[in-house]
């Protein structure tokens, strides 16, 4: 086995997550965000338009029974609408994490879970509870404001009257 493969792939990226969120909450809560957003789009969307059937395929070797029957069943007879939840899912789930307040921590929750169930998927997604240390780190954290603002609000110029 390689150095560089899933696994140390998404180690390597859990851990620097967990820095971020750590030291830097602000811009690890920007990459959390943004990841979500780039894997509703820039994976899920490809793969919906290419080969919606993937994720049954994947999950036919799932390790639990449940996951492997609802992949290959329920999953195998609708992919298409499975995959646009997804991807309507991942990215509420960045858009949650980049707003602001409540949201920021529903949004991590929903992260959680999200990789909580994706375990049990299949070896490429057994590390995936790693990234929960990261959310869980941002999670102490209050964001009063959202990661990224559209634009500035205008001030008002003072008129000083002699």
């Amino acid at each position: 086995m390689s150095l560089i493969n899933p696994f140390t792939v998404v180690i390597a990226f859990a851990i620097i997550l967990a820095s971020l969120a750590y030291f830097r909450p602000k811009t690890g809560r920007m990459v959390v965000g943004i990841f979500f957003l780039i894997m509703a789009l820039g994976v899920n969307v490809p793969i919906l338009l290419t080969d919606p059937a993937l994720f049954a395929a994947t999950g036919a070797k799932a390790f639990l029974p449940i996951y492997r029957w609802f992949f290959t069943e329920i999953l195998g007879s609708i992919p298409v609408p499975f995959v646009i939840a997804l991807i309507l899912f991942e990215a509420s789930v960045g858009l949650m994490i980049l707003s602001k307040g409540r949201a920021v921590k529903l949004g991590l929750i929903a992260a959680s879970l999200f990789c909580l169930f994706l375990t049990p998927v299949g070896m490429e997604e057994i590390t995936a509870p790693l990234l929960i240390v990261s959310f869980v780190i941002l999670m102490r954290h209050e964001f009063p404001e959202p990661a990224f603002r559209l634009r500035r609000p205008i001030r008002a110029a003072t008129i000083t009257q002699s």
